[in-house]
C-alpha cells in the first residue's frame, strides 16, 4: 500500500490500525448476524415442527380431531407475537385450515414423506408479518388426511437481528475511531524518544562531533538505535579527526620541500653573480622529486582506501616480483640484500603488489645495519612474503602505529632517508584490498620482520 508522502508515521500507523480493525470488525459482525439469523430461523422451524406433530397427533383415524371436531377450521393458539397458519392436506388438496388461510391453495406443493417433518419452500405465504418458515409433515393412519403444513412467522426474531445490525452500524465505526485515536496517541508516545534523538542529531554539527545522544534506559529498539547512532558518531568523529590530522600532516610534509625551494631561490636571486646555479637547480630538483613522491603516495593511498584501484584479477608470480625488487635495490655501502624465493602465485594487480614489496624493501634498507632479506614461500592456503632486516626493530607497542599515515618512529632519520611516512600505510591499504594481512614481528636477523600473507588463487 502506498501512503501519501505528507503523512507522519503515527498517522500511517493509526490509519493502518483502523483499516485492520475495520476489516476484522466487519467480518465478525457479518458472522454474528448470520449466526443470529440462522439461530432465529432454526428456532422458528423447531416451533413449527412441534406444532405440526401436535396437530398430526390430534387427527384420528376417522379424519376428525381428538374431540370429534372436523379438521376443517382448525385453530392453533399462537405464541406471543406469533403468526401461525395451518393446513391439512389430502391428496394435495386442502381439507382443513386455520381461518387466516381458508380458501387459499396449498401453502406448499412439496411431496410429504410419511412420519417425517421437513422445512420446505412456500408456494403461498399467508397473511401477517413475516418472514415465515414452512414445515411439511406426512401423516400416517388418518382417514382423509395425509399431510400437515405449518407456516410459522419469526418476525420478532428478525426484528432482533435487524436491531443488532443497526447497533453494529453505530458501534463498529465508533470502535474504529477509538482504536485509531489510541493508536495515534500511543504511537506518538512511543516515537517521542525517536523525535528527541532526531532533534539532538540535527543539532550536532561538524564542530561538535564529540557530542553524544542520550540512550534511553528502556533497553528496547529505540535504545539500540541511540547506541547505533552514537557508534556512528564515534566513527565520524574518528574519521574527522583523522582527516584533520591527515591534512595537517600533508601540509607539513609539503611545506618542507617548498621551503627548501624558496630558500634556495631566494639566496640565488639575491646574489645572482655569485650563485651556484647548478647546485641550486639540483636542490630544487630534489625537493620537486620529494613533493612528487608525496603526491603520488597520497594518490595511491586514497585510491586503495576508496576501492578505485585497477582490476585485481590477474595471475601474479610473486616470486618474480620479489626477485625483481630485490635485485633492483641500491642499498647504501655495507648493507647486503638477500633474496630467498620459491614459486608462488596469487591473484591481484601486479603493479600494486610490486609497490607493496618495494615499499617494504625500501623501509628495510633505510633501517638495516648490514643485512636485508626478502623471502617468499607458498602454502596450501596462503602465500607469505617476509622482509627482514637487522636494524633496531619496531617496539611492540608501536607495531600498529607505523601503519598510520605519516607515522614515524624516528622523525629525523626518516626525513633524512627520504621517507614520507606513507609507505607502510600504502602497504596495509593495498594488502587489505587484496584480501590479505600484514603484521610486524621480530626477525631472526635481530631487527624487524614484516610479514605479508595473501590468499592463494581458488581453482
Amino acid at each position: 500500500m502506498t501512503w501519501p508522502r505528507h503523512l507522519s508515521v503515527r498517522a500511517r500507523s493509526a490509519l493502518a490500525a483502523m483499516g485492520a480493525v475495520t476489516i476484522a470488525l466487519v467480518l465478525a459482525s457479518l458472522a454474528l448476524l448470520v449466526v443470529l439469523h440462522d439461530s432465529v430461523e432454526r428456532s422458528a422451524v423447531a416451533t413449527a415442527t412441534t406444532r405440526a406433530h401436535d396437530l398430526a397427533a390430534e387427527i384420528g383415524a376417522d379424519g376428525t380431531t381428538s374431540d370429534g371436531a372436523p379438521v376443517d377450521g382448525i385453530e392453533l393458539a399462537p405464541g406471543p407475537g406469533d403468526t401461525v397458519h395451518v393446513q391439512v392436506l389430502a391428496g394435495g388438496e386442502v381439507v382443513g385450515s386455520s381461518p387466516a388461510v381458508a380458501g387459499l391453495p396449498p401453502l406448499t406443493g412439496a411431496t410429504p414423506v410419511a412420519g417425517r417433518a421437513v422445512e420446505v419452500p412456500a408456494d403461498v405465504v399467508g397473511p401477517g408479518e413475516g418472514p415465515f418458515v414452512t414445515v411439511l409433515l406426512g401423516v400416517e393412519g388418518a382417514a382423509g388426511a395425509d399431510a400437515v403444513v405449518v407456516q410459522q412467522s419469526y418476525a420478532e426474531g428478525a426484528e432482533t437481528v435487524l436491531d443488532a445490525a443497526q447497533a453494529l452500524l453505530v458501534a463498529v465505526p465508533a470502535l474504529v475511531v477509538v482504536v485509531g485515536a489510541m493508536t495515534y496517541v500511543l504511537t506518538g508516545r512511543a516515537l517521542r524518544p525517536v523525535e528527541q534523538i532526531r532533534r539532538r542529531s540535527a543539532q550536532i554539527g561538524d564542530t561538535d562531533l564529540g557530542t553524544r545522544i542520550e540512550v534511553p534506559a528502556t533497553g528496547d529498539e529505540i535504545a539500540r538505535l541511540a547506541v547505533t547512532l552514537n557508534g556512528m558518531l564515534d566513527r565520524l568523529h574518528a574519521a574527522h579527526q583523522a582527516q584533520v590530522r591527515f591534512v595537517a600532516d600533508a601540509s607539513h610534509e609539503l611545506r618542507s620541500p617548498l621551503a627548501t625551494v624558496r630558500a634556495e631561490l631566494d639566496v640565488a636571486l639575491r646574489h645572482p653573480e655569485t650563485a651556484d646555479w647548478l647546485r641550486t637547480a639540483g636542490a630544487v630538483e630534489r625537493s620537486n622529486e620529494r613533493m612528487q613522491q608525496l603526491v603520488d603516495d597520497l594518490l595511491v593511498l586514497t585510491r586503495s582506501a576508496e576501492g578505485g584501484a585497477p582490476e585485481r584479477d590477474h595471475d601474479v608470480d610473486l616470486d618474480d616480483v620479489v626477485e625483481r625488487v630485490g635485485f633492483a635495490l641500491r642499498p647504501p655501502p655495507g648493507v647486503r640484500v638477500e633474496v630467498v624465493s620459491q614459486p608462488a602465485r596469487v591473484r591481484g594487480n601486479p603493479l600494486e603488489l610490486e609497490r607493496v614489496v618495494q615499499n617494504l624493501a625500501d623501509n628495510a634498507v633505510r633501517h638495516a645495519a648490514r643485512h636485508v632479506r626478502l623471502s617468499v614461500a607458498a602454502t596450501r592456503d596462503a602465500v607469505e612474503v617476509r622482509v627482514d632486516d637487522d636494524g633496531a626493530g619496531v617496539p611492540e607497542e608501536s607495531r600498529e602505529l607505523v601503519f598510520e599515515r605519516f607515522a614515524r618512529l624516528d622523525e629525523g632519520r626518516a626525513r633524512a632517508a627520504g621517507g614520507s611516512g606513507l609507505g607502510l600505510a600504502i602497504v596495509r591499504g593495498l594488502v587489505v584490498s587484496h584480501g590479505g594481512t600484514v603484521r610486524i614481528g621480530t626477525s631472526d636477523l635481530g631487527g624487524a620482520s614484516f610479514v605479508v600473507q595473501l590468499p592463494t588463487p581458488t581453482t
